[in-house]
This record gives C-alpha cells, sequence and structure tokens, in this order.
C-alpha cells in the first residue's frame, strides 16, 4: 500500500464518481471544470443514478444466480474491486434517510448488553462457559426491532427544542447493526474481572466499588482512543477488509434487503440454523463419540504408542477426525482465507504430527513423565505444581520452600507453546517493519493533517463505499486523543487508589508496548482473520519488570493484551458500519455505551456471587474432611489461558455448582510471572540446582527464529524481485502462531476444520464462485447460530437442574457415549499411567 496523493472530495466529483462507477470504471475521476453545472442538475443526476441503482437491484433480485458474473458478484461497479470478497457481499445501496440513533436502538443495546454481561458474568465462575451468540443476538434483535416497530407509537415530540420520536417506522439495517456492535462491545465478561477476583479470593484485596469499576472501565475503553490513530491504515484502506464481519453482512443483507431475495435467504438460513440445533444435540450430548473419531487409536487398538500418537484428547491426534461443528469451526473454515488456514494448518502439523511425537518418543525435556499434550504445570516428579507448598501463609515466595520442591515442569508441548508464542509475535513485527514499514511511516506522519471529514485514506480513493459514505462527517483526531487521555489519567488514578502495586510509568510502557503490537497485529487480523495478540509478551514482559509483585503483574498483563484486543475490535466494528454506510460518530457512541455499560454489569454479578457464595464454595478449598486442600496450577496457568470453548464438552461431568476455574488461573498466572518471574521460568534461577530451569533457551531462541524465517523471506524478496516474494501465501507468523494454538486446544479441532476450510473458501470459492457468494456466509452463519444454541441449553440446563451435587440433566452411558473412554480410544494395559491421570 503506497499513499496516494490527497485531494478532498467535492459534490462535483462525487457526480462524475458516480458515471465513471455506473459505467464499472476502476479510476480516478477528474475535477469537473463546468462552471454551468447547478445545485438542481447535481441532485436531478444523483436521483437519476439512484433511480438506475434501484432498476439493478430489481434486476438482481428478480434473476437471483442468473445475474451474477463468473466470480460471484452481482454489481457490475465492483467487478474489479481489488477485493472480491468483499464485492460478493457488500452492496452499494445506501439510504441516508434511515433513521440511526433511535428509541429502539438505545433500549435494545441495553437490554441485550445488560443480558449478555449478566450471563457471562455467572458462567465466568461455573466449571463451563456459555454466552449468548452473536448470531443469536442478530437473530433476536430482528425479530424484537419489527416488534417495536409495529408496536410503538409514532406521534412526535418536542424536547429542547429537537423532534423526535419513539417509532420513526420501518426497522432499519443501521439500527440492527448498531445494536449488535453495542452489545459486542460488552458480549465477553471484562478480562480484568479475572484479576480483580483473583485478588479478593487469594490476596485478600478487596477493591472499592468505584475504583473496581474504574479498572474495568479504563482496561475496556484505552484500546478504542488509539484507533484514531490507525484507522486510516486499519479500517479506511479496502485490502483492510476484515474476513469475519463478513457473515454478519451477510445475514443483515439476508433480513433487511429486497423481500424478494430475504424470503429464499432467510429460509435456507432458518433451515440450515435448525438442522444445525437438532443435529448438534448429537455429538454434544447423546452420541458424543461423534466429537472424536480416532482411525489410528482404534487401528493400532491395543499398542500405548498408537494411543498416543491417535487420541484427540490425550495425545496427538493424528488421523483424528470430528462431525461436531464446535471442533469443525475451530479454524473458522467457511469465513477465514484459505491461504491463512494453511499457513495455520502447516504449522500445527508439523508441530503436532511431527517434533511433538519424536521430542516425546525421545524423552526429550523428560517429556515421558508428563502427559504428551497437557497444558498443566507440573513439578520435577510428575505431580500436578502445588503452589501451596511455596508460598508464605502472606502469600509470598518461600524460596527455602521452593528450593526443597520444585521449579515448574511443563510437558514438551507445552514448552513449546511458549517458543511457537515467541515466535509468532517477533515474526508479526518483523513482518510488518520490513515489508510495509515504508507504508505504515508515510500513514503515521499523516495522522493530523488529515481532514476528518474527507475520503483522504490509503487507497481509497477508488474505494466505492468510500465515495457512497464521503459526506458523513467523521470523529475527529482530537476525540480519539482525548478518550486515550482521559483513560490513562483515571487509570493512573486507579493504580494508586486501589494499591494494585504498579507505578504510574508501568502503565505508560505496557500501553506504549501494547500500542507498537497493535499495528502489525492489526493488519494481520484485517487480512488473514489471525489474531496473534500481546498474551505472551505482556506476561513476560510484566514478570520481569515488577517481580515480586503478583499483584502488578496482573495489572500490566490486563492492559497489555487488552488495550491491543479492544483496538481491533473497534477497529473491526468500524469496518462493520463502513459496510453498513453508517456515520463514524454514531457508531462509535454505540460501541462506547455497550462498552461502558458492561463493566457495571461484571462488577453487580461478581461482587453478588461472591458475597453470597463465599471463597471455600468458589475455590473448592474445603474437602470431604473439611480441610484445606492445596491449589495446584491448572490448565493454562502458566500463561496464555485455557482452551476457552473448545474444552466445555468436559462441562457434562461436573457436578459442582460453582468453581472459579478462571480465576485459579489468574491466581497460578500471578505465582509463576509474579512471584517466581521468568528468571527462575526462563533462566538460572538464583544459581541453585533445584531452581535452574530447563527452558532458559525458549525465550531468546524462539524471538531469534521469528525474526529470522521473516527476515530470510525478505532477503529473498530483495534478491529475487522477480519471484514477487510480498504475493507468495506464505506468512511466518501465521505459521508459528498455528504450531502455538496446541495444546491449549485439542488436536481434535485440526483435520476436519482445515478440511471444511478447503471445500469451502477452496473448492466451493474457485469452482462455485455464484453458489458460494450467495450461500456461503449463510452456510457458515446458520451453523454457527445452532450449534451455539445448543451450547446455551446445555448451559443453562447444568445451571438450573445439576445443583447440590445432582445430575439431573445427564445422558446414560451406553456405546456412544462410553463411561471410560467416549472416543473409543480405549487405553491399553501398558499405557504409563501419567498419560491419563498425573500424580
Amino acid at each position: 500500500m503506497e499513499a496516494d496523493p490527497k485531494v478532498p472530495f467535492t459534490d462535483e466529483m462525487n457526480i462524475q464518481d458516480e458515471h465513471n462507477w455506473e459505467s464499472g470504471s476502476w479510476s480516478s475521476s477528474r475535477r469537473s471544470n463546468d462552471s454551468n453545472v447547478t445545485l438542481l442538475s447535481r441532485r436531478s443526476s444523483v436521483e437519476q443514478h439512484e433511480d438506475e441503482r434501484q432498476k439493478d437491484s430489481d434486476t438482481l433480485f428478480e434473476h437471483g444466480d442468473a445475474a451474477l458474473d463468473a466470480q460471484g458478484i452481482a454489481d457490475p461497479r465492483l467487478k474489479d474491486y481489488p477485493i472480491p470478497l468483499v464485492a460478493q457481499t457488500v452492496h452499494l445501496r445506501n439510504d441516508d434517510s434511515e433513521p440511526i440513533l433511535t428509541f429502539r436502538v438505545w433500549l435494545l443495546s441495553t437490554f441485550w448488553v445488560l443480558a449478555g454481561c449478566s450471563i457471562s458474568t455467572v458462567y465466568y465462575f461455573k466449571p463451563f462457559s456459555v454466552r449468548l451468540s452473536g448470531y443469536v443476538v442478530q437473530l433476536c434483535t430482528w425479530k424484537m426491532g419489527q416488534l417495536l416497530a409495529s408496536a410503538l407509537p409514532t406521534r412526535p415530540f418536542t424536547v429542547l427544542g429537537r423532534r423526535w420520536t419513539l417509532n420513526p417506522g420501518r426497522w432499519s439495517a443501521k439500527e440492527h447493526a448498531l445494536v449488535v456492535i453495542a452489545y459486542w462491545g460488552s458480549s465477553y465478561t471484562a478480562y480484568g474481572l479475572g484479576p480483580l477476583s483473583a485478588m479478593e479470593l487469594f490476596y485478600g484485596k478487596r477493591l472499592s466499588s468505584p475504583w473496581a469499576i474504574t479498572f474495568l472501565v479504563t482496561t475496556q475503553l484505552t484500546g478504542y482512543g488509539l484507533v484514531g490513530l490507525y484507522r486510516h491504515i486499519l479500517v479506511r484502506p479496502p485490502s483492510m477488509y476484515y474476513p469475519g464481519i463478513l457473515p454478519t453482512v451477510s445475514l443483515f443483507n439476508a433480513m433487511h434487503g429486497d423481500p424478494r431475495q430475504t424470503a429464499s435467504s432467510l429460509r435456507v438460513f432458518m433451515a440450515i440454523a435448525s438442522a444445525a440445533f437438532v443435529y448438534q444435540w448429537l455429538p454434544s450430548f447423546v452420541f458424543p463419540l461423534l466429537s472424536s473419531l480416532p482411525l489410528l487409536c482404534w487401528v493400532g487398538r491395543g499398542s500405548w504408542e498408537a494411543f498416543v500418537l491417535g487420541s484427540g484428547s490425550l495425545g496427538f491426534g493424528l488421523m483424528d477426525f470430528s462431525l461436531d461443528w464446535n471442533y469443525v469451526a475451530f479454524l473458522s473454515p467457511l469465513f477465514t482465507p484459505l491461504w491463512a488456514n494453511a499457513n495455520r494448518f502447516v504449522g500445527a502439523a508439523l508441530a503436532v504430527w511431527i517434533t511433538y511425537p519424536v521430542a516425546y518418543f525421545s524423552d526429550a525435556l523428560g517429556s515421558l513423565r508428563f502427559p504428551p499434550m497437557s497444558s498443566e504445570t507440573f513439578d520435577t516428579s510428575g505431580g500436578l505444581y502445588n503452589v501451596s507448598r511455596i508460598m508464605t501463609p502472606s502469600l509470598e515466595l518461600n524460596q527455602t520452600a521452593l528450593e526443597l520442591y520444585s521449579t515448574p515442569r511443563w510437558s514438551f508441548s507445552y514448552a513449546m507453546h511458549f517458543f511457537w508464542g515467541f515466535a509468532s509475535a517477533s515474526a508479526m513485527v518483523t513482518y510488518a517493519v520490513l515489508f510495509h514499514g515504508r507504508t505504515i511511516l508515510k500513514a503515521l506522519a499523516n495522522v493530523w493533517s488529515l481532514d476528518g471529514n474527507t475520503a483522504d485514506d490509503i487507497d481509497s480513493e477508488k474505494d466505492p463505499y468510500v465515495k457512497l459514505t464521503s459526506h458523513h462527517a467523521r470523529v475527529p483526531q482530537a476525540w480519539y486523543a482525548l478518550l486515550l487521555a482521559v483513560c490513562l489519567c483515571l487509570g493512573t488514578i486507579q493504580l494508586y487508589a486501589g494499591d494494585m502495586q504498579l507505578p504510574w510509568w508501568g502503565l505508560q510502557l505496557v500501553v506504549a508496548i501494547s500500542a507498537l503490537f497493535t499495528l502489525p497485529c492489526g493488519m494481520l487480523f484485517a487480512t488473514a482473520n489471525v489474531q496473534i495478540g500481546m498474551d505472551y509478551v505482556s506476561e513476560v514482559l510484566a514478570g520481569a519488570l515488577f517481580p515480586g509483585r503478583p499483584v502488578a503483574v496482573l495489572t500490566a498483563t490486563v492492559y497489555g493484551r487488552q488495550v491491543l484486543e479492544q483496538c481491533l475490535n473497534l477497529a473491526s466494528d468500524l469496518k462493520l458500519g463502513f459496510y453498513m454506510k453508517i456515520p463514524e460518530w454514531e457508531l462509535l457512541v454505540a460501541q462506547v455505551y455497550g462498552t461502558l455499560l458492561g463493566p457495571f454489569v461484571n462488577w453487580a454479578v461478581m461482587r453478588l456471587i461472591i458475597d453470597t457464595q463465599g471463597a471455600a464454595a468458589l475455590l473448592g478449598r474445603e474437602g470431604g474432611d473439611g480441610k484445606r486442600q492445596g491449589l495446584g496450577l491448572g490448565q493454562g496457568g502458566g500463561g496464555g489461558g485455557g482452551g476457552g470453548g473448545q474444552q466445555q464438552r468436559a462441562a457434562g461431568a461436573h457436578t459442582t455448582e460453582w468453581n472459579a476455574l478462571k480465576t485459579k488461573n489468574f491466581f497460578s498466572s500471578s505465582v509463576i510471572w509474579g512471584v517466581m518471574g521468568p528468571a527462575r521460568v526462563f533462566g538460572g534461577g538464583d544459581g541453585s540446582p533445584s531452581s535452574s530451569s530447563p527452558y532458559r533457551w525458549l525465550l531468546p531462541s524462539g524471538f531469534a527464529v521469528g525474526a529470522a524465517a521473516v527476515l530470510l523471506l525478505w532477503l529473498i524478496h530483495k534478491a529475487r524481485p522477480a519471484w514477487r516474494v510480498q504475493q507468495w501465501p506464505l506468512h511466518p507468523a501465521i505459521i508459528f502462531h498455528g504450531a502455538s494454538l496446541f495444546p491449549v486446544f485439542p488436536t481434535t479441532n485440526l483435520t476436519s476444520s482445515m478440511a471444511a476450510a478447503v471445500a469451502s473458501m477452496g473448492v466451493m470459492r474457485r469452482w462455485h464462485p455464484r453458489w458460494f457468494a450467495r450461500w456461503n456466509y449463510l452456510l457458515g452463519a446458520g451453523l454457527d447460530c445452532g450449534a451455539q444454541l445448543v451450547q446455551m441449553v446445555l448451559g443453562v440446563a447444568f445451571l438450573v437442574f445439576n445443583r447440590h451435587g445432582q445430575q439431573m440433566v445427564r445422558m446414560p452411558h451406553w456405546w456412544g457415549n462410553d463411561a471410560v473412554a467416549v472416543d473409543q480410544c480405549f487405553p491399553p494395559p501398558d499405557l504409563p499411567s501419567v498419560i491419563m491421570s498425573p500424580m
């Protein structure tokens, strides 16, 4: 991407551009010099072209697939658009008379944010996760909006000289999109809730409500302030198209398009979602064998080596397939570009099916003492690491006890998980600097000189979507800068008022580093639907900067992770609003409203749960004999988090009503990176034999390998320009990221998800582009919606009926739901016991 000369758009340019786009031209128009063109003629011209657009639209709706060209593009003005997937999905129709920030938007946004945040926070303290799916909210909001449009009074009111009404008429796509965007702002429990609950339940530090909410709000909103700095690179250019939001656009089109097309599209979507809902009960509850079909394990039954190689839950998952959409959807195969998924698959396959088995059977790093694909933290004897043995009663490190006990140990696969994570972060930054550095510098140099109300962005002057909305007022840079400054000031005050152990300069440094990572991560996210993030770097950096201060480490980690993630969330939503022709001001207001309301709900629900249930019930500290149990480091305790929704299938076996697993993981992370510190984990510790680490090579070699891989690719690019290396479907950062996904996620995901990606983004897109353009995204959205509905129903059923140790919701054991091995991959008699359950 190279910056083009910036010329403000005028009415005359817009009209001339309309003529060019009616003829399908993808070239910049010249400014008209005809001074005789009057305002009336301009309006007549625009109206004429609007009529022509409607006629073209009517023709497309009447002829359906027959109106699509060979690439599956319906509008001839988009035939040369640089991103065909966008041209196939996003139309050029816009009605500026449609209401946007209406009473209905505020009412439905508030309802869904309150409902979504309440549900996600309740299940934050459960042994399994449930949240309201975005597609479910989109579907329900569509009907609720139509109901309000028919039920609310239309009588206008005048308040403070401003005329408004509860019901401005038809429920519009722009209103609908704003409600969904506001919900997205708080659809997940605020990440800062983990440290707050860990501080209270483990460290005895309960923050007052004002400062706790301030912490949640600032960690959620600080990243939004960076969007003003990066939006000209991450939002406006056509190449930054965010593949993951196209299914949402496609569903909006089906709901709000011409009724002649809406009827058939919605029938197909509802049929797919209904079929997925019915089918998903089989692998999720009735017939869980369908979730994992370990062919190699079945063929080699009786061999413990075949068990380790073939099991998708305990082993490397070689030749393991799944018919469960929750697993098949792991790589977002119907949405993510095939080249990106191919890179992830190559990295994961090289790691999981080649490197890890060789290392495991050769006992590298003492691999045979630990399960082959575990993300638990162990001691040197192979047992689960017991944090209680190295902590004083005041929750500080007992150095003597640490030397007598053990430093943390991991399975070889989990140790390599950190190596690949460091490599992917290093490769991501190096790739952006070497291949896009000049473009980035030009764009950043012009940020403050750009006029906020003109289409003045890289590669955007030729974009028909930009021209269609170029008259919309854009948010000035100063507003984003003000939001960033306010959040940083409030965050700094909160650090000292809440005794977060983090100095003011630590907050500024962490935010600055996160801001540097945001741009390369955002460029990758916007083009490949892959978000690498700051999980690894923020934990190691915080632990190195603030050793012995676990609360400071938790605080810095939250800011480091959330600043990047929230910036990209808003950038993605701005692109969605751009596709839906929503002005930037209205979209920012909706996004900030949803994000601002969420923390209040998160904190209120958390307070209710902790105050009513108590720490003993949430942490399981009381055993059957009434004695306090030792606390082991759970899954993901060493950073990077657990497996998220992919691990929820075990929820059916839980009888515990409350279980703060996520809070335990935050505490475990604070112990490893804060109390013990990266020096003991990745370095030589204090030099004593018991504290020396076998993982001292992971961090420096990971960063070096990631940078070296990209540097080699860049040198080839410079030495052989004719090879066009930059156009190769090869990205080292994504390859390393694919390798880092395991063992955090079960290997059952890999094969079937990649097969679905090849079928959709490969075969159907290339050989059946018309079918792909019309149905692919609706198919993916319908499958996701149906499967997620089943998980919600099961989650609510477990919450309501499986209480006080009872399992009223339970599928009886039968051949397809074996009590010992659900996947029929039975452990052979000679299987090492450590593979099944650590000591």
